[in-house]
């Protein structure tokens, strides 16, 4: 069940999360405070599905049936990045949400230096999750890893 709400939970958390810290960043350079409340909510909520796929992550490769040594390479590095990313991210939301401000006045290019930091481990992890379903077949079933066969096609005679 958990192999099904993984991709499923995973897609909230990358989108809220590569999306924040821009509203951030645009909200400083156009002094717009709904936008720095749009980044406070989308990381917030982000880090919560994020915390979310990884749980349904280590959910999802219990139920792995057999695959590649290539792709069980690259479910370690895929499993490692994804503690690395919440590890990241659950103390910067932590930090936002105990923040009385849209953003935290002291030490704010430190937290956009960590937002951006876990955007781009975000993306990265994303990347190999891709790779694992669409290039080795990790987690997909037999009939769906198999090979497609084009149709014959019929010659009809010209005249």
């Amino acid at each position: 069940m958990s192999g099904e709400l993984h991709p499923f939970v995973l897609h909230f958390a990358v989108g809220l999360l590569l999306t924040a810290p821009l509203c951030d960043v645009v909200g400083l350079i156009l002094r717009r405070e709904p936008l720095l409340f749009a980044g406070r909510w989308m990381t917030l909520a982000g880090t919560f599905a994020a915390v979310l796929s990884a749980i349904t992550g280590f959910g999802a490769e219990a139920g792995l049936g057999p695959h590649s040594a290539a792709g069980e390479a690259l479910l370690n590095l895929h499993r490692a990045l994804g503690i690395v990313m919440v590890l990241v991210w659950v103390p910067i939301a932590v930090w936002r949400g105990l923040s009385k401000l849209p953003l935290p006045l002291k030490a704010r290019t430190i937290y956009l230096a960590l937002a951006f930091s876990g955007a781009v481990i975000l993306t990265v992890e994303t990347a190999l999750g891709g790779a694992l379903v669409f290039r080795h077949g990790v987690g997909l079933s037999p009939a769906a890893r198999a090979e497609p066969v084009a149709p014959a096609v019929s010659r009809v005679p010209r005249r």
